[in-house]
């Protein structure tokens, strides 16, 4: 109290005046700002959770009609799992796709000059996924019938990559290999491992 006696009545106006301008920004940085940021918060976790309520309830609705959604997602399981390679082996799956691979090519006039397997792969649960890279020849016309023959068959099957060039330019013009297209392929499969029964 005696500093403020001390000082003249110009500097206690200046005091004064700083005090007014600094309470009001102490009050609102402390006090006010703090609030408004916690209200926001407030506000969008009540969004957030009036989003999940609805969710919620619109899975409490749908719970009568689950048995028979889940016996449609069932039957459709079960389509797909027959269309998977039927070993229970990774590796003896590979050299099952090997093999259908392989067949196809014979059956389309695509000559396979070479197959490597790769590591199998783990997808999700007990199914893993095998694929194999292949090189070859063939005209176009057999290549395109052998894409089509392992992508729609009865296994499910995917090329992942494919590579098509032509052949070395050494071969004359007059052969008969002027439309031969060599290829680099790898080819996908998906196997359900273990012991169950399908």
């Amino acid at each position: 109290m005696k500093l403020w006696k001390g000082l003249s009545s110009r500097d206690r106006r200046a005091v004064a005046l700083g005090a007014l301008i600094v309470v009001p920004a102490l009050v609102f940085a402390g006090v006010v700002r703090p609030y408004l940021n916690l209200r926001a918060r407030l506000a969008e976790r009540l969004h957030e959770q009036r989003d999940l309520l609805r969710r919620e309830g619109t899975l409490v609705a749908a719970a009568r009609h689950l048995p028979v959604s889940l016996k449609g997602a069932s039957r459709a399981f079960m389509s797909a799992r027959s269309r998977l390679l039927p070993e229970r082996d990774a590796l003896v799956a590979t050299a099952g796709l090997v093999s259908l691979v392989g067949d196809e090519a014979r059956r389309r006039g695509v000559l396979l000059e070479a197959i490597e397997s790769g590591a199998p792969e783990p997808i999700r649960g007990d199914l893993v996924a095998v694929q194999i890279g292949v090189r070859g020849r063939g005209d176009l016309e057999g290549l395109l019938h052998w894409l089509k023959a392992i992508e729609t068959g009865p296994q499910l099957l995917r090329v992942e990559r494919l590579n098509v060039s032509r052949p070395d330019q050494a071969v004359s013009r007059d052969s008969l290999d002027v439309e031969t297209l060599t290829f680099g392929a790898t080819i996908r499969g998906v196997v359900a491992v273990g012991g169950a029964s399908r």
